[in-house]
């Protein structure tokens, strides 16, 4: 009795010892780098936002962002530590040198990583804007 109590324990001991060194899988988020262009130009200080998922419409119908940045000299603008799932992309504001209301957005899925590789590089590429003047 004895000898299988010491079998037990040693077993017991083993398991513990080995299992609680075992690292678990770590989610690391992603960060989405998006680099706004025009003419493969970087257009700086223009308001780049993002909404995930189904976009929220405030009372007047309007997209409710959840996070926005301006672009920096690079064209650049980069959001962190975004939680897997879909997200929406968009920027829009005036070129002088197109003297337009330009636009670019795109849709991305940040998926689930292993391994901190979890980084996402955007390039929109601005078009004209064209708003209905039918409301």
């Amino acid at each position: 009795m004895k000898t299988n109590f010491r079998i037990t324990l040693i077993v017991w001991l083993f398991s513990v010892i080995v299992f609680s060194g075992c690292e678990k899988a770590v989610v690391y988020n992603g960060n989405v780098n998006v680099v706004l262009q025009y003419h493969q130009r970087p257009v700086p200080d223009i308001p780049v936002y993002y909404y995930a998922g189904i976009p929220l419409k405030d009372c007047s119908g309007n997209t409710r962002y959840q996070s926005m940045q301006i672009s920096a000299a690079d064209g650049s603008a980069t959001f962190r530590q975004l939680t897997p799932g879909p997200y929406h992309f968009t920027a829009s504001g005036f070129l002088k040198e197109t003297n337009k209301m330009m636009r670019a957005d795109t849709d991305i899925t940040v998926r689930k990583r292993y391994r901190d590789e979890s980084n996402y590089q955007i390039g929109l590429s601005f078009v004209e804007f064209r708003q209905s003047l039918n409301g």
